[in-house]
């Protein structure tokens, strides 16, 4: 009997327009800033891969055994990594990364920059509007009857 009641409240509550659940997040394209040739050198841009398929990597200094323990982690909660977490980049390490981006486009055991933005690793940049100055506060009309009156 406990059914009926609930099986109807959730009719009405779709017929009702309740809100509906968002779409989840696609995974990115890892497949999106592959290049043939491997791009020159840049300030803090990094570049992994081999011949015919070079893509954007996190540098090596920003990948510390924290970040590392971090992307075991991260892995690990995906079912793409069993082991323990140590913070070295090991081939337990490289074949979860592997697995991780082998259906989104990219198969390499080197994370790619894309791979690792989202696994929030390492920061997005984000392109924000410049902010515009603020306008002159107006003058406060009580401000200048007192002014007139001295």
């Amino acid at each position: 009997m406990i059914r009926r009641p609930a099986l109807l409240a959730l009719l009405l509550l779709t017929a009702c327009g309740a809100p509906v659940m968002p779409d989840p997040p696609r995974p990115p394209d890892l497949t999106i800033g592959i290049r043939s040739e491997k791009p020159a050198p840049e300030d803090g841009i990094c570049w992994a891969g081999e011949e015919g398929r070079w893509f954007e990597a996190p540098c090596p200094d920003i990948m510390t055994p924290e970040r590392i323990a971090t992307l075991q982690r991260a892995l690990e909660v995906r079912g793409l990594y069993a082991g323990e977490i140590t913070g070295e980049l090991d081939t337990r390490t490289r074949g979860g990364i592997r697995k991780l981006q082998a259906p989104l486009g990219l198969d390499s055991d080197r994370l790619s920059l894309a791979a690792a933005r989202a696994l929030g690793l390492v920061p997005i940049e984000l392109s924000l509007p410049e902010e515009e100055e603020p306008d002159a506060p107006l003058p406060d009309p009580a401000d200048s009857a007192d002014a007139t009156e001295t």
